[in-house]
């Protein structure tokens, strides 16, 4: 029988380590095949904890769970009296041992075309094909940063793509990538960001939204008819192919920020798929659409650095958003948890050393000790593909554990790792070992050994006044080892220590310079500090109000829709009933019920006395571009239809309150003016406070930006730029008919193989879904409206006669200032007209714009509005309508009209909003004064019988916001170091922008706003 009893890991580590020294070198594994770690607290799944037992491994794996440690005769035992096991801890999202690097591309311009290179994507930004277990090459001092936290395998994959290809899971064990790999082919890895691909497209976050789309629609087409014998050959592509069977694949996909987090679970579900989302630490602040989802989460802590205040400048200039954010990040998990989203942790993203110290932090606002160990084992071996071999204490699970001398959450600290089971390291987490003083008894002479370990390991030897500093200072696996010079103490030449240190002393010996070995005991002289233990806070201590969307002015509920009487006051009705004085009006379940003069008023309805007051329809805007994230243009082709601004659709952008503020209820976003065929627009309404997709205007009709002009053909946006097609007018016509052309061709394939047998379709190769084409065939088909960007008459005619040639209608000409040159020409198309009041001469084809141009169209019978395409101009439309009556005598009722009802035709949402006439949405806004004034002010703005903005509720706010900030800051500047330390987060600003920002310009400061 071999048995042995050791009492700690550090003994055993000492006898495993001196077994090495004198076994066979050419022995590759001297460790016991079957170990019984006794007497031990076994953590056998998160609250499940089985106190007093054995845990026996048997090679690489746990071969049982014994209660009574009743263990096997041959069984070598370690007793592990005081000690608890933890089943290894799973990073599922890292870019470990994958040794691989992407080959530079050169890129002195706009790129295109990429080398098609193996059966590669199109796309320089697709890399599904890849299968990241052919790249693995263990590293042993790379792995230590996961080793050192008590982890023992991660799911790992090159980080770099939209499709990143196909992730591994492995042991952190330091041996050849055969023996590590755990899972060969687990999730898909995902992102919005191309990475290193040199291609230009895409440019934008609707861009790379649009990408995977059509690459899924591609892999599936090319899936189903790579195998057909009739038709078109059907070229090899190994990136389609490895994502033939996407919904049986787990999906991994990589966000910056919440936004974008909520787009990856909407566009995974879109496709049926399953996976997790790496999140980003504000996840509580949009709770409700995460739960809805059916994703697990992999949560960094990246808790952000505290806001750096050092006078009223600074503090000026930190948002209340990101003081709210600092306060909230270390209680996201608990919240996380509260809500009962499944999640794992990641160290992705921070240094190694803050990550205990951080999840800590968590622990004390309120996460549960079994969801951090949930989110470290079981649901973390779940995302990494491996639950079926790790994360539990089970027999025919892998030997990864950890080893602590108490609670690991509390103040318990690892004593050593177990890598598929072998000791491999120790750590050691009882730092103060080193930094501490020892005396040494060596002989008969006593020394101080002082060491400290900060920035580096250092120490001496004293003995009275005379100290000697050490030399060649080393600490691994609990053995200290050094030399010194103890010539003056007896001893000749340079003399090697060796020691083993823990809580109650050191033990050594000495080697001299004859090799004369002296052993040596010795005692701690100064105690261990007990750390202090931190005392939970909770919820309740925070001081930041969480509020939707999270930043100043944000709504802390959603509110009602309003049972309201509004008496006596002048209504604009923006319809055949003109202006009504001494009117009422009664808005009801969302609706206007009731508009007269004297009405009575229903039980149950509040009563404003709108007396002196004027109502009126909700502003429409044509032509906006706010609350948009990842960029306005997708400006790398010339025809990009596909993009889709309804993608990267904003709600947290402020402008959508100071929109209300200014009466704009409605508002359709566009893509920029970069291409002759951009992107489809998305018709939104301002209801501050709802999420994305309850911003979307419900049921309005189909619509895409198109554009003609200067920034179509690239003018003035650098030498770089000359070779896209089209760089002329010329050219930008060709572009639109053989645009044109195409979708008829891809029209009637699609036609043509409907109407082929079964038999026959089942042998023929399917037309290719095109997301582009299908967008430009809808306008052909007139199911999707142009708004297109214009100015010179002669581009407005070219178009025109183009549309008719096609036999589809313009719906609206936006900015069109040479409009009232073609006025005549516009009416009998029946297309409609969305200026500006009175911008000219900012560049060369404006320099005939005149403010006239809106009476001059409008006479001529072509339904005309004003639109604003610049944030601080839309919460000024009202303004901005009444410069007619003053330009060309434009009746108020009709400027009023160009923001009201007029816009709403263009949009084709009249039915809905734009007037105000019974049965119609309660789209209302009150204001204190005639709202073609100047000193108009908006007092209430109702959309759809919500009242999302009041000016009574904004000063409410404004003290609120004012009170919150003073605290939090007050927080901030009384808080310690550590609770300041941090990541800086990055901010993702978007640029202002319109149609004629220059492209250039605006590209580089949008740069990185994925």
């Amino acid at each position: 029988m071999r048995k042995h009893i050791i009492k700690t890991p550090i003994a055993l580590l000492s006898l495993l380590c001196s077994q090495a020294l004198l076994a066979n070198e050419q022995l590759s594994d001297n460790t016991p095949r079957l170990t019984a770690l006794t007497h031990a607290n076994l953590m056998l799944a998160p609250g499940e904890l089985l106190t007093d037992a054995t845990l026996l491994i048997e090679n690489r794996k746990i071969k049982a769970i014994i209660k009574d440690n009743d263990i096997p005769k041959d069984a070598f035992e370690i007793d592990l009296s005081g000690h608890t096991i933890y089943s290894g801890f799973i990073d599922p999202f890292t870019e470990y041992a994958i040794d691989y690097e992407r080959e530079a591309e050169d890129k002195s311009g706009p790129v295109y075309e990429i080398k098609r290179i193996g059966g590669n994507a199109s796309n320089g930004a697709i890399h599904s094909q890849m299968q990241w277990f052919n790249y693995v090459y263990p590293d042993k001092e790379q792995a230590k940063k996961w080793i050192d936290n008590g982890f023992t395998s991660v799911q790992s994959s090159y980080l770099d793509g939209i499709f990143r290809g196909q992730g591994v899971t492995l042991s952190l064990a330091d041996k050849k990538a055969n023996d590590v790999i755990y899972n060969a082919q687990t999730s898909q890895f995902m992102a919005f960001n191309k990475g290193s691909s040199v291609q230009d497209y895409p440019q934008s976050l609707m861009g790379s939204m649009a990408l995977i789309r059509q690459t899924f629609a591609d892999a599936k087409w090319y899936n189903q008819n790579k195998n057909k014998s009739s038709g078109k050959a059907v070229e090899f592509n190994i990136a389609l192919e490895r994502l033939a069977d996407a919904k049986k694949q787990n999906f991994i996909f990589e966000t910056k920020n919440l936004n974008n987090q909520l787009r990856a679970a909407q566009l995974l579900n879109e496709y049926e798929l399953s996976g997790s989302l790496i999140g980003n630490g504000r996840e509580y602040a949009r709770l409700i659409e995460l739960k809805s989802s059916p994703f697990s989460l992999v949560l960094p802590l990246n808790y952000p650095a505290a806001p750096e205040i050092t006078d009223g400048d600074s503090e000026r200039e930190v948002s209340l958003a990101s003081l709210r954010h600092w306060e909230r990040a270390p209680s996201n998990l608990a919240m996380v948890e509260a809500a009962e989203i499944p999640f794992a942790l990641t160290q992705y993203g921070i240094e190694s050393d803050k990550f205990w110290p951080r999840l800590k932090l968590a622990l004390t606002r309120g996460l549960s000790e079994d969801a951090a160990l949930a989110a470290l084992t079981t649901d973390a071996a779940e995302i990494a593909g491996i639950e079926h071999l790790a994360g539990k204490l089970e027999p025919g699970f892998m030997a990864d554990l950890v080893i602590t001398d108490g609670n690991i959450f509390d103040e318990g600290k690892i004593v050593s790792i177990w890598l598929q089971g072998e000791e491999r390291q120790l750590i050691n987490r009882d730092l103060e070992l080193l930094d501490n003083t020892y005396q040494l008894q060596l002989n008969e002479l006593s020394f101080d050994l002082n060491l400290t370990q900060s920035p580096s390991l250092t120490g001496t030897l004293s003995s009275g006044e005379d100290t000697i500093e050490l030399a060649n200072l080393e600490y691994q696996q609990g053995r200290l080892t050094f030399s010194a010079d103890l010539s003056d103490a007896g001893f000749n030449g340079i003399s090697r220590f060796t020691l083993w240190l823990d809580n109650q002393g050191l033990t050594g010996r000495l080697l001299d310079s004859n090799n004369q070995m002296h052993p040596f005991g010795g005692i701690t002289l100064e105690p261990i500090k007990p750390v202090d233990k931190q005392e939970k806070t909770t919820q309740a201590a925070l001081i930041s109000r969480l509020t939707s969307p999270n930043v100043a002015y944000g709504l802390s509920e959603r509110p009602a829709q309003d049972k309201v009487h509004l008496k006596n006051a002048t209504i604009w009705t923006s319809d055949s009933s003109g202006i009504l004085e001494n009117s009422d009006l009664i808005i009801s379940r969302g609706k206007i019920k009731k508009i007269g003069t004297a009405l009575k008023t229903p039980s149950g309805y509040t009563i404003i006395d709108a007396t002196g007051k004027h109502v009126t329809a909700g502003i429409i805007d044509e032509h906006s571009h706010i609350a948009l994230n990842g960029g306005t243009n997708e400006g790398s082709d010339a025809i990009t239809s596909e993009v889709r601004i309804g993608d990267v659709i904003n709600p947290d952008d402020i402008a959508i309150y100071r929109g209300l503020a200014g009466g704009v209820t409605t508002a359709q976003i566009l893509h920029g003016s970069a291409n002759p065929i951009g992107g489809q627009a998305q018709i939104i309404q301002l209801k501050w406070g709802d999420n994305a997709q309850q911003l979307k205007f419900e049921g309005a009709p189909a619509s895409i930006k198109f554009a003609l002009g200067e920034n179509v053909k690239q003018s003035n946006w650098g030498d770089d730029f000359t070779h896209r097609f089209p760089q002329s007018r010329i050219g930008v016509k060709s572009l639109f008919s053989e645009a044109f052309n195409e979708a008829l061709a891809y029209r009637k394939a699609q036609a043509d193989y409907n109407k082929m047998r079964s038999s026959e379709r089942r042998r023929t190769v399917a037309p290719q879904y095109n997301y582009r084409l299908e967008a430009v065939a809808e306008v052909l088909e007139q199911t999707r409206n142009i708004h297109i960007h214009s100015y010179v008459q002669s581009e407005i005619l070219m178009f025109l006669r183009l549309a008719e040639a096609y036999n589809f209608k313009v719906s609206t000409f936006t900015h069109i200032l040479e409009g009232y040159k073609v006025a005549d020409e516009m009416a009998k198309h029946g297309a409609h007209a969305s200026t500006f009041s009175d911008w000219w001469a900012y560049k060369f084809e404006v320099y005939d714009a005149i403010p006239q141009n809106t009476c001059l169209m409008q006479d001529k019978g072509v339904l005309t509005s004003i639109n604003s395409d610049d944030y601080e101009m839309q919460r000024r439309l009202n303004q901005e309508a009444a410069k007619s009556m003053m330009y060309c005598g434009m009746s108020a009722e009709d400027a009023w009209k160009m923001i009201t009802i007029n816009p709403a035709i263009q949009l084709g949402i009249q039915e809905q909003v734009g007037s105000l006439v019974e049965g119609k949405q309660a789209d209302v806004v009150l204001w204190d004064n005639t709202p073609l004034s100047v000193y108009a002010k908006v007092d209430s703005t109702w959309i759809a019988g919500r009242r999302y903005f009041s000016r009574e509720q904004d000063k409410a706010l404004q003290t609120k916001v004012t009170q919150e900030r003073a605290a939090l800051i007050q927080k901030v500047l009384l808080s310690d170091d550590a609770h300041k330390q941090g990541e800086t987060p990055m901010e993702l600003t978007e640029p202002e922008w319109h149609c004629d920002t220059h492209f250039n310009a605006w590209q580089q400061s949008a740069k990185g706003a994925l």
